[in-house]
């Protein structure tokens, strides 16, 4: 049994296409404030910044391709683009996260003035551009949503973070060190939450039994069922993180309606987001 669902992608589309249109307008501020400031901090996110635009682009595209149907060629659809586009973009920031940690190590050993005054009025029209775009996703439901998520968030820190220290800098003048100090701060923050969310993205494309599934609960609910003798093979793995295919051998008496059965199985299995069942009775 197949059940076709694929809001979830359409909806994480639209939410996509908006932050990447915003990060869009914010990337071409971000180069020009990096220079204009002299900030290793906001050159580190510039660069960053520019993978953000690429990796949503790339998302937007790979969900809109998770919404197509099933084909002879891809018999469960298109679903696991969305996974893919989750790992592309993990992998791609955390190599980003190490660029920068490349630029601004050795600015720790050589610091430079920055323009405290520029510093400060582009981390504010960050903190607006990015917490727009945190509050488009928070409710996200997809792995590209999330891993999207996670790095706006992390930005939203980011500017923060940026904010104090051209505080800091517009009143100490004796500080620039902080400036690269950010910065590394800031790469290490990337490589950890999208180190995270690349080694869920990659347990589902290994078939890892989802998270959010409770094989121990769901397999007493089938014995509960009247009619139901034992299950002798099961097996379940997740398409996108979400949506989640099932196979199933159960054996019955017969005496009862394997119709009836059937139905119930169904019936407790969609509320695991399982949408594609296969039921065999022995």
């Amino acid at each position: 049994m197949r059940i076709d669902t694929h809001h979830h992608h359409k909806k994480a589309g639209e939410n996509l296409a908006f932050v990447f249109f915003m990060n869009l307008a914010f990337n071409i501020i971000v180069i020009i404030g990096a220079f204009a400031t002299n900030s290793m901090a906001i050159l580190a996110d510039s660069i960053h910044d520019m993978s953000d635009t690429i990796s949503i682009a790339l998302a937007w595209f790979l969900e809109r391709v998770a919404q197509k149907d099933a084909t002879d060629k891809y018999s469960y659809g298109y679903q696991r683009f969305s996974i893919l586009g989750a790992v592309i973009i993990s992998i791609f920031v955390i190599v980003m996260a190490f660029v920068i940690l490349g630029e601004a190590i050795p600015r720790l050993f050589a610091p430079q003035e920055v323009d405290a005054r520029g510093m400060l009025i582009i981390a504010v029209l960050g903190l607006i551009f990015k917490s727009l775009s945190v509050y488009r996703l928070h409710k996200g439901e997809t792995f590209n949503e999330r891993a999207i998520f996670l790095h706006q968030l992390g930005d939203v820190f980011e500017w923060i973070a940026i904010l104090v220290l051209g505080l800091v800098l517009f009143f100490w003048d004796g500080a620039p060190y902080l400036d690269p100090f950010v910065s590394i701060g800031i790469a290490l923050w990337l490589i950890f939450i999208l180190g995270r969310n690349l080694y869920k993205s990659a347990e589902v494309l290994l078939q890892k039994t989802p998270d959010h599934f409770d094989v121990n609960e769901f397999k007493s609910q089938i014995l509960n069922i009247e009619g139901v003798n034992k299950i002798d093979d099961f097996h379940i793995w997740s398409l996108d993180g979400i949506d989640s295919v099932m196979t199933l051998k159960v054996n019955v008496d017969f005496s009862r309606n394997p119709d009836e059965i059937k139905k119930e199985i169904y019936r407790i299995s969609n509320r695991y987001h399982v949408v594609d069942i296969t039921v065999e009775f022995e």
